[in-house]
């Protein structure tokens, strides 16, 4: 269960930006989450929760955009997105992943600080 490692690693990430940045109280946290990272929204807001519970983050939600996976061909420049090795195209082994691969926090909601 790799969510709590995750969770721990973004509300870091939030507490130095909040820090650095001098934001009020975070509302809500948007992630890009890739297929290819085989994460669970549900375990990882779960676990964003439990991990925020009693820092300066409780409370905050967290809202995940699943990115499905995405090739391009080598070859002919095709692309498809199931999990499918060959090109649907041209019949290429040669892919490349475009999409699927990230962990990103898109936005910060945050309330000015007073």
């Amino acid at each position: 269960m790799h969510e709590v490692s995750l969770a721990e690693s973004v509300a870091c990430s939030l507490i130095d930006l909040k820090k650095e940045q001098g934001w009020g109280r975070v509302v809500e946290v948007r992630l890009r989450i890739g297929a290819l990272r085989q994460v669970f929204p549900e375990i990882l807001c779960f676990a964003f929760e439990t991990v925020t519970k009693g820092t300066e983050l409780e409370g905050a939600g967290l809202a995940i955009d699943d990115i499905p996976i995405s090739f391009r061909c080598r070859d002919c420049g095709a692309c498809w997105g199931e999990d499918d090795p060959l090109c649907p195209e041209c019949g290429s082994m040669h892919r490349e992943t475009v999409a699927g691969n990230e962990m990103e926090i898109e936005s910060v909601e945050v309330e000015e600080q007073t």
